[in-house]
């Protein structure tokens, strides 16, 4: 057992090389061979490597429907240059540092490092109103109903992001396996409750 395995109740934050790890690792998953190090440093989570490994492949397509469905409902390309980019961005950051913060076992890593400011920047900006579909255009109707009933219960400036988070946690949901998303749902939870709250 290593040092580091045996003083798994400590943070992982606090220990130089992981830290170092994450630094350059950051905004992104890890490689193949930061995989490898984390493995080394930590075998214990060898179940979190697998599960963030499952994430990575799962992302691009769990992003492009979150953003997708987020488009329908809020017409932001009437009001933002190249919405689809900058929303699969910042989703996609928002996924990659949830997966960190799974792989650290850390949510308070998660909060200081991106969520308290990344709040404060989704928050500055107008976001567009929910559109209503003219009656004479036939849309199919998006899953998860219940999201978008709480995110109209919230002050216009909250709703998408609401929108947005709650839908990404639900469609990961749909495609990882039950132990996987059982790693990953608190902290995408924490994303969540963090950017969408007052």
């Amino acid at each position: 057992m290593t040092t580091l395995e045996a003083s798994i109740n400590v943070k992982l934050r606090d220990n130089p090389d992981i830290a170092e790890l994450f630094r350059i690792a950051e905004s992104r998953h890890l490689t193949d061979a930061e995989f490898q190090r984390y493995s080394e440093l930590i075998p214990a989570y060898a179940d979190r490597v697998a599960a963030a490994k499952e994430i990575m492949l799962a992302e691009p397509n769990v992003v492009a429907i979150t953003v997708r469905q987020v488009l329908t409902l809020y017409p932001f390309s009437k009001y933002h240059e190249l919405p689809r980019d900058k929303c699969t961005r910042d989703v996609s950051y928002v996924s990659a540092y949830a997966t960190h913060s799974m792989l650290m076992n850390d949510p308070d890593w998660f909060s200081d490092k991106l969520l308290l400011w990344f709040k404060t920047i989704l928050q500055a900006f107008s976001y567009p109103i929910r559109e209503e579909k003219p009656a004479q255009v036939e849309v199919k109707p998006l899953p998860y109903p219940e999201i978008t009933a709480v995110a109209d219960t919230l002050p216009n400036n909250r709703r998408a992001i609401y929108e947005t988070y709650a839908r990404l946690l639900k469609n990961y949901q749909e495609v990882l396996t039950p132990k996987t998303y059982d790693l990953l749902q608190a902290h995408l939870q924490l994303a969540l409750d963090v950017l969408a709250a007052e």
